[in-house]
């Protein structure tokens, strides 16, 4: 008997209350930052392998000749990496490399990310368009690769970072 009382004290207490009586006075509306966390807790909760993150940087150019000047762009880069030697051998500095790369991007590259030294940050399978997908999240980290061709012109990318 008790327990019938409990349970229907229980029952009146939440049927009692109005079901605006919790309602934000402000009205939500839905931006793009929703949409930006929409599948964050996939991977943790079975719902994906995963997530895949990347970051690179790139240099975009533009014209009939975009893509030659990408492959002299990218092998002065490479060279002022390797330093006054030109030793090609044992590879190049990475840090040297980066270096090299963060300032042709802001002295040639068409794309506002040039303010940046050419850095896209962090991002996802699915966020840049699919030539560039494919090269970011394919290829060896740490070396430049192109010139890729995209909608937008010709890059130069490389990729500094990926987590799987």
């Amino acid at each position: 008997m008790m327990m019938r009382v409990l349970v229907a004290f229980f029952l009146s207490t939440f049927t009692a209350v109005s079901t605006t009586a919790f309602a934000p006075t402000t009205q939500l509306s839905l931006s793009r930052h929703t949409q930006m966390y929409m599948g964050l807790f996939d991977g943790i909760f079975g719902g994906g392998g995963g997530a895949k993150l990347a970051e690179a940087s790139h240099i975009l150019l533009k014209g009939p000749n975009a893509s030659e000047q990408c492959e002299k762009l990218k092998f002065d880069i490479y060279k002022k990496a390797a330093g006054p030697f030109g030793n090609f051998d044992n590879g190049v500095n990475p840090e040297a490399l980066m270096k090299s790369f963060v300032q042709q991007a802001k002295a040639k590259s068409t794309c506002p990310s040039k303010a940046k030294g050419g850095s896209l940050g962090t991002f996802g399978p699915g966020q840049m368009v699919p030539e560039f997908d494919q090269v970011v999240f394919n290829e060896q980290v740490g070396v430049i690769h192109g010139p890729v061709e995209t909608q937008f012109g010709s890059h130069l990318i490389l990729i500094t970072n990926r987590e799987e």
